[in-house]
Formats: C-alpha cells, sequence, structure tokens
C-alpha cells in the first residue's frame, strides 16, 4: 500500500510545478498599432474629376477640310497658341496645283483673245463708207455719175456696218469667256486654298484627330480649336457627381507632372451628359499659372463640409463574421496597463482619408488609427 502511493504522491506534484509555471508565464502583449486622437473637427467631402484647360465643349471649333484628300502635315502642337487665318494643317494639293495652273492659263488666253478682239477695225471704214455715199448721191443728183455708183457707195456701208455689229457682238461673246475662264481659275485657286486647313479664330489647340498620311473627308474633324482667352478648366464627371456639385464649390486642381497646380472655384455646371463621352460638364474658374491651354489636368471638389467626431478612415474596420462597423478604443485596465475595447460606431460620411462619425466615440479618445484588424483576434 505504501508503495503505490508514491507515484501517486509524484504526479500530483509534476502537476503542480507545471500549473505553477503556466501561472507565473508572461501575457501576451497586444499587438502593436498606431493610434490618433478623436476630434471634432470639419469633414470635407471631396469628388475627384478629370478633364482640361479651356473651355467647355460646345465653345471648341472642329475644323475639318472643305475638300477630300491625304493629309500631308500638321503644323501646330496640342496647347499652342494660333492667330485668326494660321495654317494648321496641309493636303497633298500635287494635282489641285496642276488644275489652277491649266485654268489660270486658260484665263490668260481668254483675256487676250477678248483684246484682240475690242480693237476697232470697222468705224473708219465706216466713216470713209458714208463719205462716199454722200459723194455718189451728189454726182448722180447733179447728173455727173450713174445710179449704180450711188446704190454701190450705199450697198457698202451697209456690209461694213454689218461686219461692225459682228464684231460688237464677237467682242461680247469674248468678254463672256473671259468672265467664265477668270471664274474657272478662281474655283481652282480656291480649290488648291482649301488644302490648307486655316484657323478662323485666335485660340489654342486642344485636340489633333489625324495624323499626317491618313485620308481626311469633309465631315471627320482634324483639329480642334477653343478661344485662347478662357482662363477655365472644364471637368468631365458622372450624372449624378454632377447633381451634387453646386456653383461656388471650391476645387483644387493640378497638372500632372509639372507640379503645376490651384485652387479655383466652380463656375457653372452642365448636367446635360455629352453624347460622346456620356459625361456631364463642370466649369471651374482659375487656372494654375503657367500652364498652357489644352493641358490636361486631375482635381478635387469639395462638395460638401460638416462639423463633427472625425478620426481617420484607415480607423474602421468592418468585422466579416458580424458585418459591425468597429473602431478600437484604447483603455486602461485595473493594473495601468493599456488596452484596446472594441466599439461599434456608426460612421455618417467617409472618404480615402476620413471619417464622420454620428455616434459611438467622444472627442478625446485614442483610438487605433492602423492594426485594426489584429485586434479582432485574441490578444
Amino acid at each position: 500500500m505504501k508503495r503505490s502511493s508514491l507515484p501517486a504522491a509524484m504526479c500530483l506534484l509534476l502537476a503542480c510545478a507545471a500549473c505553477a509555471r503556466s501561472t507565473n508565464a508572461p501575457p501576451k502583449s497586444a499587438p502593436a498599432v498606431a493610434l490618433a486622437t478623436v476630434r471634432i473637427g470639419t469633414f470635407v467631402e471631396t469628388l475627384s474629376a478629370t478633364g482640361r484647360i479651356g473651355a467647355p465643349a460646345g465653345a471648341v471649333t472642329k475644323l475639318s477640310f472643305a475638300e477630300p484628300g491625304i493629309l500631308t502635315s500638321t503644323t501646330v502642337t496640342i496647347g499652342q497658341h494660333v492667330g485668326a487665318g494660321q495654317a494648321l494643317a496641309q493636303l497633298d494639293v500635287s494635282g489641285l496645283s496642276l488644275s489652277a495652273a491649266q485654268a489660270q492659263a486658260d484665263a490668260n488666253v481668254a483675256a487676250a483673245n477678248a483684246q484682240q478682239s475690242a480693237v476697232d477695225r470697222t468705224s473708219a471704214k465706216i466713216a470713209v463708207d458714208r463719205a462716199a455715199v454722200r459723194r455718189a448721191e451728189s454726182l448722180y443728183a447733179a447728173g455727173v455719175a450713174p445710179l449704180k455708183d450711188a446704190q454701190s457707195a450705199r450697198a457698202q456701208l451697209a456690209a461694213d456696218l454689218a461686219e461692225a455689229q459682228t464684231a460688237t457682238a464677237q467682242v461680247r461673246s469674248a468678254g463672256a469667256q473671259v468672265q467664265s475662264a477668270q471664274a474657272r481659275a478662281a474655283l481652282a485657286q480656291r480649290d488648291l486654298a482649301n488644302g490648307t486647313l486655316r484657323s478662323p479664330i485666335d485660340g489654342v489647340v486642344t485636340a489633333i484627330y489625324k495624323r499626317p498620311g491618313e485620308s481626311v473627308d469633309t465631315v471627320t474633324p482634324v483639329i480642334a480649336i477653343a478661344p485662347g482667352s478662357s482662363g477655365d478648366v472644364t471637368l468631365d464627371v458622372t450624372s449624378t457627381d454632377a447633381a451634387r456639385v453646386r456653383r461656388g464649390d471650391p476645387v483644387r486642381v493640378t497638372v500632372p507632372g509639372t507640379g503645376l497646380q490651384t485652387v479655383g472655384r466652380v463656375a457653372g455646371v452642365s448636367p446635360a451628359l455629352d453624347p460622346t463621352t456620356e459625361a456631364a460638364t463642370v466649369v471651374v474658374s482659375g487656372i494654375p499659372s503657367g500652364a498652357p491651354g489644352g493641358s490636361a489636368v486631375q482635381a478635387t471638389i469639395d462638395v460638401a463640409r460638416d462639423r463633427g467626431v472625425v478620426i481617420p478612415q484607415s480607423a474602421i474596420v468592418e468585422d466579416p463574421q458580424t458585418g459591425k462597423t468597429l473602431v478600437f478604443v484604447q483603455t486602461t485596465g485595473k493594473d495601468g496597463a493599456s488596452k484596446f475595447a472594441q466599439r461599434d460606431v456608426v460612421v455618417a460620411r467617409r472618404d480615402a482619408t476620413q471619417a464622420l462619425i454620428a455616434s459611438g466615440l467622444r472627442a478625446g479618445e485614442r483610438v487605433a488609427a492602423q492594426g485594426g484588424f489584429a485586434l479582432l483576434a485574441p490578444f
């Protein structure tokens, strides 16, 4: 009996020692997280948009050639300021040049023929004929010359008068031929001139749609020009976002890759959708200093400002098991050690950087700003 009690006593001692080691082991520490202080502040709700420097699409002039052909060159770049009448692009006009030269040569020949036909060859003859008629009639009346001499003189006068009328008709015909030839030459010159696309206004090149070597027609735009004096930025937004934008809203405008930026104001909103982009238009007054017209921009529009409890967006944790929206609040235990307690919150608004809390937090509390998902697991 005494022999069997010894192993049992030893097992009891080992169990007590193991329990003591377990009790004296240091507790697992909570995951390290970044902290943020709950504050009363202004939550600014923003919308992101893209666009370009320049007037709205309705003010943009899309230019096409008046004649079809092959584009040989464009002489401008996007963002370049151009003057009214400045050449923008050129078609292959080798055939038009030959046609214009031939038409001008025909006009020159017609003018020379008209000048030749206009020479008066009958006035002097008619004057001589009239004198001969008077002389023959006078001699006949005096009985010196026979009647046939007077008749012959009158016949010659009639013949020369008929020739004069024919010459006058030829002069008129030559003049008409000159006008027709000159009209054909003018049309040929116009066609030749139409081979060069020119700006109708002083403005800024906002788009180039065709490249050299491509064929163009009379309905396809080649280059777009916007008024050069525009100090506006045109943004494209969805129709839903357009309904939230108001005149006067602040807008931060940045030209990517340049470091140019400014703060402007919404000057107007057009909720009607552009048939090409299917986007609504927001016009912003004020462009970044030094930014060329037509430059692409990125913008954020402040559409709402609310005062309330504000925390970083990264502090909010969505519990995948319960679906609750949580924030981990730092508390102090009875032993003075810091720990975190999860708390349900109601989020009124949020964006990529901050959140406006409707209920669940008080100003001054400390919350886990990052690493909240690690706190979902038991410490």
